[in-house]
This record gives C-alpha cells, structure tokens and sequence, in this order.
C-alpha cells in the first residue's frame, strides 16, 4: 500500500545518491496539494521537475513537453491537475533551456538534439520511478505518459524504444515526424505562403481571404453531417472546390485571387519534396478570426512584440523567441537552421529540397517516431491511445491516421492494444467549436484494468469557448477509428445519446 503524508521526508537526505544524477532542489510546496517538488539534473545537462504529492495514489503519470520543451511543460498536470489527485508526475527539459519555438540550441550539438528526439524522456522516466520508490517505500503501482503535440511525439517514441517503462500511454496530436512534416511538409507550406522569406508579415492568403476561404467551406459542408454547427464530423466528405472563389474579371469582394486559390490547393492536397510525400490539412480548420486556427499555424503575420500562443498549457517562457509569421513556419525553418544544415543564416529562398532526403535519413533515427513495430510494448500488456483533432491546423489528422494504420498493417492484432479518436470540432490538443473533455487518462485506466479496448468515449465540453456551451453543459461522443461520429437525425446537439459510431461504407 502507498505510504501518505511524507512532508517530513522532503529533504535532499531522503534520498541516496543515484549515478549521474544531482539533486538541486527538494523542498515542500502547499499547492496546489501538499507535494515534494524535486528539481535535479542527469547527465550535463537533462534536467526534471518531479513532484511527490504527500496523499499519494500510488501511481506515476509523466507529462509530455510542447514545441522544442526548454522548460518544465508537464501535460499531465496542466490538462488534468494530476498532483490535485494524488499522483507522482515528472517532467523534462528534455536536455536544454529556451524558448519552445526555438532551436537554436542544437546548433551543432549532438548530445542535445539525441536528448530531445528519445534519451531525456527514457532517462527521466527510469529516474523517477526509482526515486518514487524510494520517497514512498514501495513502487508505483501504475506507470502512465500523458503528452500531446510534442509530447505526443514522446509518448509514441516511448510506446516504441521504451516499451517496458509505461503500462498505458496516451499520445494527443502526435508531432511524430519532425523530417518529413514539420521540416520538409512545412517549409514547402512556408514556401507557398510566405514565397520571399524576408518578407513574413503578410501572408498570400490574408485574414480577408481566410474569411472567404473559411466561410464558403463550411457555408458548403456543414450540414453533411445533419447539423449546422460551425463542425465537420469527417472532414473528408467535403467536396468544396477552391477554384470556385477565384475571382472574375473586375472582382476583388468575396473571391480570392488565382494565387491564393493556388495556394488553398497546396494547404489541402499532398506535397512532394525531396523524394517525400505527406498529406495537406483537412479542410474546416481554417477558423477565420479564431487564434487555434489558420491564423496561428499557417497564415498569421508577423507582428513585432507578438508572442504565437501555439500549445495549451505551455510555460511562459523567459528567453527570446524568433520572429516568425505564424508556428508552422518557425519550427520548419528553425528544423532546418540547426538539425538539418547547421547554418543560422539558412533561409529558403531559392530552396528545391535536392539535399532534404540526405539529412532527413540522417536525422530520422534520432527524431522520428514513425516505427509501426509496437510489439514489444504491447508484449508487456501496454496500451496505447493516440487522439488527433479534425479541426487541428497544426499535425494534420491525414498524418496520425496514417501512422495508425500502418501501426494496424504491420500487425493487425495491434488493434487490441492500440485505439486512434479523431475528434470533430477540436483544434490543437485541445479547443476549438467541439467537445475537447474526453479524459483519457481515465480511459487508459478503464483500459487496463478490464481488458476492454475503447470504441466510443465520452466527449463533454471541458471549457468555454467561442461558439459553444459554458463549461459542463453537454457534449457528445468521440469514435474509435474508423468509425465516425454521426448525428442521429433528432435529438439535442449537446446530448451524446443523439449520437452513434458509424463505419463509412
């Protein structure tokens, strides 16, 4: 049974020394809970923020960072208040300290970029469970990764090159393929939105023209799926042509010109670059006036002094970001400054992708978290949840639902121990115009203690946002891939039981 109240062994002596490991700081903190915090250091440079709640429920939960980390973003608790319920959570910097939009770090740093892409995750998990043990007298008897976007990325490199260190695992909007979508697929958008690179404060689609982009998508779409609500079930049922906005001669209201059309095109299809191909952004996403939109990931602008607010829950960072027009564009150019050619003064103009493959295959073992070979995991009885919202302009959900099926053609009993939710209406890890409150670390528990694989979740609308219920009114159901969330054809909006899980035929 797990030991309580351990406020009078928060001090540095309550634990023995571990190799390669310091301790820095180890005091009691009241809230949000009575907790130990821990701050120490592995190796040179991998620091963590354990905390030990003194009611201690006897298990571990580690929290995903967001962006390029540099800080103590722990997931876990910034969406679910894990410390408030009794778990012992840890997070990492991931081996270095900055702004999560910045890479300038790994400027030629092996060390570091190999502690991003895997080792600090695997390392600090290791660590904590030891020390865990130690505060407490006994282990933890549940092992859990929380993480979204960048942390999503880590909690499937973690399902992949960890497989004995978690039991479940839940991986949100995962950013699981840093070479060949947020580098090369998002360097080709940065390409087609901002063609000059020295000119990033006008995008060629403008806030005007996402508003007409915007609107006429969901003025064609949006009672596909029996209501009109500002959301798209299944995005891919929209048929909407681009081409029909370009203008007519004469005509500059409500159109757009054959260079934004063009550039619509690109967003929404496939890009090839270098040898590499991967699929554009569902369309619905484009949330014109809505910061978890267009705005922030692909279009944007950049404003002198203006901070892009990219991941829920992110720390406030103290040191300089780069000036950038919108996320997308800042990691794709920071990627290839400092991983892939190692040259501060890279820019893309005039780029053709001739040498990407070249460094992408260098990179991708240390970065990547695209293995589809999760039979070690599951052989340990781990499960898995991986989530990605329709509505994300972010990692497009084509990408996650991509790496699940793959996951699902290398061995299809995968389908046991791993579950892909696609969420309608739900942007970036979590807002947006759906239902973003499905607790999954809940269902991971459900999981694991019955055997019983999810096919359908509770969806209930977690916080107020722009366009639906205030908090705790209603919600609907998500699905299990492939099955999509579908209107009955009666019933209230914000009742789950108007809606079922359907396979599209």
């Amino acid at each position: 049974m797990p030991k309580t109240s351990m406020a009078n062994q928060c001090e540095s002596a309550s634990f023995s020394p571990m190799p390669d490991v310091v301790l820095m700081a180890v005091a009691l903190e009241e809230t949000p809970k009575p907790h130990c915090r821990v701050v120490g250091v592995i190796g040179t440079e991998t620091e963590f923020e354990l905390l030990l709640p003194d009611d201690w429920n006897g298990k571990f939960i580690m929290g995903g960072s967001g962006g390029f980390a540099g800080n103590f973003d722990n997931a876990a608790e910034a969406y679910w208040a894990v410390v408030e319920n009794g778990w012992a959570t840890v997070s990492t910097d991931t081996g270095h300290k900055g702004s999560n939009v910045s890479a300038v770090w790994a400027l030629n740093n092996l060390e570091r970029q190999v502690s991003f892409g895997f080792q600090a995750v695997h390392r600090t998990a290791v660590m904590a469970k030891a020390l865990i043990s130690e505060y407490y007298g006994s282990e933890s008897q549940r092992d859990l990764f929380f993480g979204c976007s960048r942390g999503g990325g880590q909690a499937l490199m973690a399902a992949q090159r960890s497989p004995d260190v978690f039991d479940g695992i839940y991986a949100g909007a995962p950013a699981y393929s840093w070479t060949k979508e947020m580098t090369g697929r998002w360097t080709h958008d940065a390409q087609i939105m901002y063609p000059d690179p020295n000119q990033i404060t006008t995008p060629v689609i403008d806030a005007d023209a996402l508003v007409v982009l915007g609107g006429a998508i969901m003025d064609h779409c949006d009672a596909l799926d029996g209501l009109e609500d500002g959301i798209l079930n299944d995005p891919r049922q929209c048929d909407f042509d681009v081409s029909t906005l370009t203008c007519g001669e004469g005509q500059t209201n409500q159109c757009l010109s054959q260079e934004q059309v063009a550039a619509a095109k690109a967003i929404y299809g496939d890009a090839e670059f270098g040898g590499s191909v991967w699929p554009g952004t569902p369309m619905g996403a484009e949330l014109p006036g809505n910061p978890l939109g267009w705005a922030t990931w692909i279009t944007g602008g950049y404003v002198d002094g203006a901070d892009i607010g990219f991941h829920p829950g992110s720390e406030e960072s103290a040191f300089e970001s780069p000036k950038i027009p919108n996320a997308r564009w800042g990691f794709a150019t920071e990627m290839m400054k400092y991983f892939f050619y190692g040259n501060p003064d890279w820019t893309y103009e005039g780029y053709d992708f001739s040498e990407f493959a070249h460094h992408a295959a260098r990179l991708s073992p240390t970065v990547d978290a695209d293995n589809p070979d999760l039979s070690e995991f599951r052989a340990n009885g781990g499960k898995l949840i991986i989530d990605n919202g329709w509505m994300d302009g972010s990692l497009t959900a084509y990408g996650t639902i991509a790496y699940y099926e793959s996951v699902l053609e290398f061995d299809p009993a995968a389908l046991d121990d791993v579950r892909l939710f696609v969420r309608p209406g739900v942007t970036h890890c979590r807002g947006g115009p759906g239902p973003d409150g499905t607790d999954y670390i809940a269902a991971l528990e459900d999981w694991l203690d019955t055997g019983v694989a999810p096919d359908q979740l509770d969806a209930p609308y977690a916080s107020p946002a722009l366009g639906r219920p205030l908090s705790g009114q209603g919600g609907r159901i998500i699905c299990a891939h492939p099955g999509v969330v579908t209107y009955n054809g009666n019933g209230a909006p914000n009742d789950p039981m108007s809606f079922s899980c359907r396979v599209p035929q």
